[in-house]
């Protein structure tokens, strides 16, 4: 590693710890990131100088950092980072993956996978999901804040499809409580018999839903993969979240 690129990485190190630990010294900086004090000094000198950060004692990140995020945030798009975990989704579980976001109290399919598998389930992109009786529709409610998950619950009909659908809203708000617990929600033919959906919801910027993914398969396929699909699915939910803004979990791989 050259001069140059070392003095980045370690302007980039202070970016990062300032992010999580604000009011910070620079001697602070110095003995957690295991730099001379002298470079602390001037490395947070450039910083500053360039909007980065500022204070004088306690450091804390500056304007620009905010307008980076900002527009960072901006050009997010689940069209854009989708495609390539749903792909990676498939091949691990060999089953046909969507991601459908909300609008108009349904989830829309707005991005398809299919698996390899002759006997497959897929839906017509644009084409809705009614929000109670699909594995897509209660992840995202799931992930609401609960004042307005419960007032999407209730303004909703609860038709019922199958001998599964939650038809009434405290089963629902149950099995809501129950995702919430599990980060994970089941489909178990709810709107059509047979079909078997493991989803999870996409969060982005403050850790709010902007979308639900899922795998969907004939029930017997899914029931004896689902240990494996619910971890795929959990891990593919997560990684697209921070790719869209939402906070990074510790245990991420």
């Amino acid at each position: 590693m050259n001069d140059s690129t070392g003095t980045l990485a370690r302007g980039l190190d202070i970016i990062e710890r300032l992010a999580a630990t604000p009011g910070a010294t620079v001697q602070r900086l110095a003995t957690d990131l295991d730099l001379s004090r002298s470079a602390a000094y001037r490395i947070v000198g450039t910083l500053r100088e360039r909007g980065y950060v500022v204070g004088e004692t306690e450091l804390r990140l500056g304007p620009v950092v905010m307008r980076l995020g900002l527009q960072a945030l901006d050009g997010l798009d689940i069209h854009a980072v989708g495609p390539e975990h749903l792909r990676e989704l498939v091949a691990e579980t060999e089953e046909t993956a969507f991601i459908a976001i909300f609008d108009d109290d349904q989830m829309c399919y707005v991005m398809q996978e299919e698996g390899p598998q002759v006997v497959k389930v897929v839906s017509k992109l644009g084409s809705r999901a009614p929000l109670h009786a699909s594995g897509l529709g209660k992840a995202y409610l799931s992930a609401l804040p609960a004042a307005e998950a419960e007032a999407v619950v209730g303004r909703i009909p609860l038709t019922g499809y199958t001998d599964t659908t939650f038809t009434t809203p405290p089963a629902l708000h149950a099995e809501l409580a129950r995702i919430r617990e599990l980060g994970w929600a089941l489909d178990d033919a709810e709107r059509e018999p047979g079909v078997r959906c493991v989803a999870a919801p996409i969060r982005g910027a403050g850790d709010l839903p902007v979308a639900a993914i899922s795998v969907a398969g004939p029930r017997d396929r899914i029931v004896a993969a689902q240990p494996a699909i619910v971890t795929a699915v959990r891990r593919t939910a997560a990684r697209l979240s921070v790719a869209l803004g939402a906070a990074r979990p510790p245990d991420l791989p």
